[in-house]
């Protein structure tokens, strides 16, 4: 959202943000001025804005009201001598955070798959033939086997999507 979109349209958008049909919002400190909206859990700055009360009015979006929030601000090289002032004039401590690494994202992506899996409501439509053909696969391996097994399948395929590539057509020579 930006200044640049007339009054109407903003509105519109804050209305479908504030009912919930938009999930993330991202706005301009122009537009950033009276987003009014209860139970923001997290804002997320990028860049340090050049005036101290800017950083308060964007971070002050979250946690209102007793509620709990993060502001979370994405730096560049050259911002980050400037968080002591911010931390000085503002009376409030930053606290940093590393750049998540390839492992880690692999590692969060897994254990939000098995607890989809663990949320997953079973299907009741299935055939009970079909069921006991699938049992009948499965039924030598042990619980710690069979979780091995679910693991190295979800990130052999989570792996061989990252590196699909469209079929690449070779024309003969002749």
């Amino acid at each position: 959202m930006h200044g640049s979109l007339s009054q109407g349209i903003r509105d519109r958008i804050m209305e479908q943000f504030r009912e919930g049909h938009i999930n993330i919002l991202v706005a301009t400190d122009l537009a950033a001025r009276g987003i009014d909206v209860k139970e923001i859990s997290y804002v997320v700055n990028y860049h340090l804005p050049e005036v101290y009360e800017v950083y308060v009015h964007r971070s002050g979006r979250t946690a209102r009201a007793g509620a709990q929030g993060l502001s979370l601000t994405v730096l560049q090289e050259d911002e980050v001598a400037e968080i002591a002032d911010f931390e000085k004039e503002l009376g409030i401590k930053f606290t940093k955070f590393q750049k998540p690494t390839k492992e880690s994202i692999e590692d969060n992506n897994t254990l939000l798959w098995a607890k989809q899996i663990f949320k997953t409501k079973p299907n009741h439509e299935v055939s009970i033939d079909l069921k006991t053909k699938v049992k009948t696969v499965f039924h030598h391996l042990t619980k710690e086997e069979l979780i091995e097994k679910l693991i190295a399948n979800y990130l052999l395929n989570s792996k061989n999507e990252g590196t699909k590539e469209s079929p690449v057509k070779s024309k003969k020579s002749n």
